[in-house]
């Protein structure tokens, strides 16, 4: 993994999470968040792909290996990128004290700063993605989220009566 700045990137909102907007997080329109992941997918089963199991909040939890370390995370497609809270960061080896929170995302509640690292890899429900651009933002937040630099280099993810199912 490493903690190095990967372009502009931005943290859109959940707009129809109620989580989401417990913590203040409002829509996002900027151009940058299109290049929050890196062009060539690199997309891999690692075993036979199982749905996200919905939690008893409604939400889907993915029991996620980043950095072959777990990490929850909440599933957010209002998320451009996917967003780390200090805490998982530091489970990941890095150290938010020292990150450049040189990206200002605008919420609900006003501005906040987030630093932008790749992930050299994120495991979910036996699909493996590298090279994964996240953000780690400054504010403690409850969860960290699983958004669409994750999401979006799927061929496709569906809501199904067994849960969240994601297409390589």
């Amino acid at each position: 993994m490493t903690g190095s700045v990967s372009g502009s990137a931005v943290l859109a909102a959940a707009v129809g999470t109620s989580l989401l907007a417990a913590w203040g997080f409002g829509a996002l329109s900027d151009k940058s968040a299109q290049a929050a992941s890196p062009p060539a997918a690199v997309v891999r089963m690692t075993e036979t792909a199982t749905p996200i199991q919905r939690g008893a909040d409604g939400h889907y939890w993915a029991r996620a290996q980043v950095e072959n370390k777990p990490v929850a995370l909440l599933v957010d497609t209002g998320a451009a990128a996917v967003v780390l809270r200090p805490a998982d960061a530091r489970v990941l080896g890095l150290n938010p004290e020292t990150l450049d929170y040189s990206q200002s995302v605008r919420t609900v509640s006003g501005m906040a700063q987030a630093a932008s690292v790749t992930l050299s890899s994120v495991t979910v429900a036996g699909v493996e993605i590298r090279d994964v651009a996240a953000l780690v933002v400054q504010a403690d937040l409850p969860h960290s989220l699983l958004g669409m630099s994750f999401l979006g280099r799927l061929s496709g993810f569906e809501a199904t009566p067994e849960g969240l199912v994601l297409k390589p």
